[in-house]
């Protein structure tokens, strides 16, 4: 048994120990647990105005004002020039389609030869890491660019390959011999020293294999090992395209030599043997695993099992007699030739692509007849389905339907000697494409949807304030210069100038159809009213200072113009000209700068530089929406009215949405996801408010903008946009879904943007990549696991020269997997990235270390955490992720690790300690066992002999205890023996009296027996009769009261019986007073009873109450008389009795109006012995022994006290 506890008591042990260990890593909340970096909600709040204010018309009467002018002004016959946006446009002529029969192509078995070759090795070359900035736009082109060049941190412009992996990293070559090889992750640029790379590839394994034509040689490096395989064979060995094809193999082209097949474990180089098979040129492998090989003046297909090859001498009567610079394949299955160089009889050029499918044995060509306008290269198939073909310094791209096409300038060198680099589709829909002299152009979703326009292209002026699409579907354009027109079914522009409209130079910032030909046109020096189908120009208020940093139109005859003088209206058919005016508010709506002001059912919302103004133009009274009211920020530019009824408002600090039903205000602003936060003017479009900002276009959906805590999407330069500051009032979609408006750039450059569709919202979440861990503020190298490295290379690194294992590394950044740290390598801090390409300015972070934080960190963009410091042991976990604007947090990246700890914080430490605590603590218990035993055989000896003396003294107690109850017993009668003796005395007399007068009557009744006077004779029998009825009376009363007095004076069976408590108290009374009185015939006190009738009699032990409530009376008797002694004048003793039924209770009160209970001493009076009278005249076993009796019934014993005052005694003692 003894074992089986110190057994318990080990695994106890044990267990603290655990739960000790577990206590030391806090709880941290999942990334679907946790708020931080969310953004929040939009707050709703109550809608309020300021109380209306009054204010008056003021009519402007000066006649130069009010005079209108009339000039002739004929549109229609402006000059006109061509003007034409770059859109999708149908093909010359449809592309041509041919019958293929694949099968009449001649075949012949492949044949191969061993050949000899060298092969080197050595540990990969470190790179060297350099941070690189977020891609550009792409300058001198009119679309949506994004560039990659040395601006950025690239090595080199002169790109030559990509490769893309499957995280979304890539590979970057460069033809320069002083251009290295570069890995881009989206962050850093990792550059390694391998130069001339033109092709690349992965083989199955993973390693990477790098076409070096220069050097003559193949590079391989094989990360998982740290190795660097070099591959060479003779001089004429000049490999100039790689590939794996699904087998595992590797195939080479080699220029003017042959191709080339090796397998990825390097054991044995062959080449293809057949004739016709030098000069080599492209490889490519379709879905149908069917082997493509281009030479320079023929075209060879490898068979899937790689037995046979076809030749394709001729193509829909197309001779293959030059080079075919590329062959690719749509997501259809199409395969695309690009034959830009055929030999035509007439010794010139005529370019070609051929489209074919081997499932419907046709051929579709492509070529100049159709429209096709370049000389192209590379090709490569867009995510929307549209076909890229690169020229010199241009694409052509052609839609996916094969009907349309369109070419765009690219402002670069797309071929070079030998450089024909095909574009990359990345996984995230974007084309990379390679130049000679910019680095690399990226297509947006945008690239093909975009257009700029400035006064090199057509218009009069590179500042658009105003555009309006007029009824006839013409575009007014309103410039820093004049008016242009631009018809898109004639592609036409035509200018009206200053001097043709009138007026000063200015910018025209409000053209607006107010009825279809009729126009409003605001100048500096008023405005106009253009009739154009009565060729009639008006002008009105000329000469005034109206240039309209506002305008609405209340109807085609009435227009309000906020200026920076006031608020007008004036009415152009009854020729008034009236302005606001207050006279509490000499400045009341005075413009400070631009306004779009919306009239609504008899109010003029008026965006001011002091808030909204409500202008209710039926009551001429205004009120105000200031940043008092809730509104976020006073300095508001344009107010909206949506398709739903709501008023929105574009401000310096946010977007503001009023519900004019619902009397709310649903302030947005940047804490809630919209940035940048300064807007100037809001347009609409379908379920979508676009807001237009100083940098950018942020679309909000109105359904969700009040309650989303995504954010909102901007579309701005991250996308390619280059100029993102939108010009007021000019922001505009068209009837035919085109957006329209002027911007302007940083660098204040103004132009015109195109947009062909409205502009759709990227919903992908971003990836986030973590990619380095440091450990003691320093780079560990995981790469290196072994300090000898497979090439017997002797690498020593922090990692493995610090106790530091792990099981392997994850590339491309050596991230260790199953990494265990010594206890003393405990401070920690890691790095992070994303390879996200768009909008790279909207990446926001967060992270955690679980086991460490109990929450979340928002890095908001940095891209490295905080130090931790003196990390506990134990296993921990590092989590981050990423938000790329509004699209939500991505799955987040992680690296575990574990801390050791040393050796004596170790399981095995512990219970080794355990053990060792649990011997001593048995070597413990043993010999205090012994002893203990022996001590207990005294104890027992001993308690025996006192317990035999403890039996005397408790004997001796008891017998004491019963002596002092029974002394207090007769110290109480002795009390009242005086009052018994008087209320005996009473009695007496009472008896003696009447016995007297009886023997007087008895005599008087002989007397009238003996005169026979019977009827005397009854009466005196009557009166004899009652007397004895008193005499009676009298006598059991004293009886009574002898038979109380030997009660009290016995000691208490304990039988109850029913007792009548109201008569009970009132004989105590009497008793206790008349005892008192007769020590002290000087002490009188009045005596006040209230015994309630109604409560009868109770079930009680009457000789205890009595002794309770004769002790209560005594002592009240005391106090009074003892403050009657201290000569209070005044003063009249007294004390009262009562007894009253409450509820289930009866209540038993005994007060004296004496000195009261000291506060010190009130929570003593009911212990035992406690008094606060003189020595020798009380016990002090009174009161204790009164509470004890009153609990034995079930009842309370209490006290309430006034200083000064008296003190009441109440027992309460229940019914039953």
């Amino acid at each position: 048994m003894k074992n089986t506890q110190q057994s318990k008591f080990v695994l106890i042990i044990g267990f603290f120990c655990c739960l000790f260990l577990v206590s030391c890593h806090k709880q941290s909340k999942s990334e679907t647990e946790t708020t931080v970096g969310d953004f929040k909600v939009p707050e709703t709040i109550p809608l309020q105005f300021t109380e209306p204010e009054p204010f008056e018309w003021e009519t402007i009467t000066n006649d130069s004002l009010t005079t209108p002018v009339t000039y002739d002004l004929n549109v229609d016959a402006l000059p006109s020039k061509p003007f034409e946006l770059n859109t999708f446009k149908p093909l010359k002529s449809p592309m041509k389609e041919y019958d293929l029969d694949w099968d009449s192509f001649p075949t012949e078995n492949i044949t191969f030869d061993s050949v000899s070759f060298t092969i080197t090795k050595s540990t990969i070359k470190k790179p060297i890491i350099t941070k690189m900035k977020p891609p550009a736009n792409m300058a001198g082109t009119n679309v949506n660019l994004l560039q990659l060049s040395t601006n950025e941190g690239l090595p080199s412009n002169d790109i030559t390959s990509f490769l893309e992996t499957e995280d979304g990293g890539i590979w970057i070559g460069s033809s320069s011999s002083a251009s290295p090889l570069t890995f881009y992750d989206g962050e850093n640029a990792f550059i390694y020293d391998y130069n001339t790379v033109y092709k690349m590839g992965f083989d199955k394994q993973g390693k990477l294999w790098l076409v070096r034509p220069a050097d003559r040689l193949i590079t391989i490096l094989d990360f998982n090992k740290n190795i660097e395989f070099t591959i060479t064979k003779t001089e004429n060995f000049t490999p100039f395209d790689i590939l794996c094809d699904h087998t595992g193999s590797l195939y080479i082209a080699s220029l003017d030599e042959g191709f080339y097949k090796i397998d990825s474990e390097l054991k044995n180089l062959q080449k293809i043997t057949n004739a016709n098979s030098n000069k080599p040129w492209r490889l490519f492998e379709d879905s149908n695993n069917n082997l493509w090989l281009g030479f320079t003046n023929h075209l060879l297909v490898l068979d899937k099992d790689r037995k046979e090859l076809k030749t394709l001498s001729k193509i829909a009567d197309i001779e293959i007699n030059s080079i075919i610079w590329d062959v690719t394949e749509d997501h259809t299955g199409n395969l695309w030739l690009n034959y830009p160089y055929p030999f035509a009889t007439n010794n010139t050029n005529y370019p070609r692509v051929l489209r074919l499918s081997l499932k419907e044995n046709t051929v579709k060509v492509l070529d100049p007849e159709n429209g096709y306008n370049i000389v192209g290269t590379e090709m490569e198939e867009d995510s929307d389905g549209n076909f890229w073909i690169l020229g010199a310094k241009e694409a052509f791209i052609l839609s996916d339907n094969l009907e349309n096409h369109k070419t765009i300038a690219l402002n670069s060198t797309l071929q070079g000697s030998l450089k024909i680099p095909r574009p990359l589709r990345r996984n995230d829909g974007s084309l990379w494409i390679a130049t000679t002299d910019n680095g690399i152009l990226i297509t947006t979703n945008y690239t093909l949807q975009t257009e700029y326009f400035d006064d090199t292209r057509g218009l009069v002026n590179n500042e658009i304030w105003e555009i309006e699409e007029d009824s006839n579907g013409d575009i007014w354009l309103g410039t820093a210069a004049g008016i242009n027109i631009i018809n898109q079914n004639k592609n036409s522009i035509k200018t009206l100038s200053f001097e043709q409209l009138h007026c000063n130079p200015t910018t025209l910032s409000f053209i607006k159809e107010i009825t279809p030909n009729i126009y409003f046109i605001n100048t500096r020096d008023g405005f106009s009213i253009l009739d154009r189908q009565k060729n009639k120009l008006t002008s009105y208020a000329n000469g005034s200072d109206l240039f309209g940093a506002g305008i609405a139109i209340l109807n085609e005859h009435t227009f309000a113009i906020y200026s920076r003088s006031g608020l007008y209206v004036y009415n152009i058919k009854t020729n008034s000209f009236k302005k606001v005016v207050s006279k509490s508010d000499p400045d009341i709506l005075i413009a400070g700068s631009g306004s779009i002001m919306v009239y609504d059912k008899e109010i003029l919302w008026t965006p001011t530089t002091n808030g909204l103004a409500k202008v209710n133009l039926k009551t001429n009274t205004v009120s105000y929406l200031r940043e008092e009211q809730g509104l976020s920020h006073e300095n508001v530019s344009t107010a909206k009215i949506s398709n739903e009824r709501e008023l929105w408002l574009a401000t310096e600090n946010g977007v503001n949405i009023l519900n004019l039903e619902q009397n709310t205000l649903t302030p947005i602003k940047k804490e809630n996801g919209l940035y940048p936060t300064d807007f100037y003017d809001l347009t609409e479009k379908g379920g979508i408010m676009y807001a237009a900002s100083g940098n950018g276009l942020i679309a909000m959906e109105k359904a969700t903008a009040k309650t989303t805590d995504k954010g909102f999407y901007n579309f701005n330069d991250g996308l390619g946009f280059k100029s993102n500051d939108y010009l007021q009032d000019s922001p505009k979609f068209l009837k035919n879904g085109q957006f329209w408006s002027g911007v302007t750039s940083t660098s204040n450059e103004w132009k015109l943007l195109v947009l062909n569709s409205e502009p759709q919202q990227d919903s992908t979440t971003g990836t986030v990549k973590i990619n380095n861990m440091f450990i003691m503020d320093e780079n560990p190298g995981f790469g290196f696991n072994l300090k000898k490295d497979s090439t017997n290379v002797q690498t020593s690194t922090y990692a493995n020269t610090n106790g530091i294992t792990w099981e392997s590394v994850k590339h491309p950044y050596n991230l260790p997997q199953g990494l265990i740290l010594p206890y003393d390598q405990n401070s920690i801090s890691f790095s992070y990235g994303s390879d996200a390409i768009y909008n790279r300015d909207k990446l926001n972070y967060r992270f955690i270390l679980d086991g460490e934080d109990e929450d979340w960190n928002f890095a908001s963009y940095a891209t490295k955490t905080k130090n931790y410091y003196n990390l506990k042991p134990g296993d921990y976990t590092f989590k981050v992720a990423l938000r790329s604007g509004n699209s939500g947090w991505s799955s987040p990246d992680t690296l575990s690790f574990k801390i050791k700890p040393p050796w004596w914080q170790t399981w095995w430490a512990y219970l080794l300690f355990g053990l060792i605590a649990a011997s001593i603590l048995r070597a413990y218990i043993v010999f205090r066992a012994r002893k203990l035993t022996k001590e207990n055989r005294i104890l027992e000896e001993r308690v025996s002999h006192r317990t035999v003396q403890l039996k005397t003294k408790i004997d001796e107690l008891k017998s004491t205890q019963s002596k002092l109850i029974q002394s207090e017993k007769m110290a109480s009668l002795g009390e009242l023996t005086a009052g018994i003796a008087h209320e005996i005395q009473n009695p007496l007399n009472f008896v003696n009296n009447f016995s007297e007068v009886n023997k007087e009557l008895l005599d008087e009744l002989e007397e009238e027996i003996d005169n026979g006077n019977y009827d005397e004779v009854k009466a005196l029998a009557k009166d004899v009769s009652a007397n004895e009825d008193k005499i009676i009376f009298h006598g059991k009363r004293a009886d009574g009261i002898v038979k109380g007095m030997l009660q009290h004076s016995r000691s208490s069976t304990g039988q109850k019986e029913m007792t009548d408590i109201s008569t009970l108290s009132d004989e105590y009374l009497r008793l206790a007073y008349h005892g008192l009185r007769a020590k002290d015939k000087s002490f009188n006190a009045t005596l006040i009873t209230d015994f309630d009738d109604s409560i009868g009699k109770l079930n009680i032990v009457a000789q205890d109450m009595g002794r309770v409530i004769l002790n209560l009376i005594t002592n009240a008797f005391y106090v009074v008389k003892k403050k009657k002694e201290q000569n209070s004048k005044g003063y009249e003793p007294t004390v009262t009795v009562s007894t009253k039924k409450q509820g289930n209770l009866v209540l038993i009160k005994v007060s004296d109006n004496g000195n009261g209970v000291p506060k010190e001493v009130l929570d003593k009076i009911f212990q035992p012995f406690f008094t606060t009278k003189p020595s020798g005249e009380g016990t002090g076993l009174g009161l204790s022994l009164s509470y004890d009796i009153v609990k034995v019934h079930g009842g309370e014993l209490t006290v309430d006290t006034i200083q000064g005052e008296g003190t009441t005694f109440t027992i309460a003692l229940p019914m039953k």
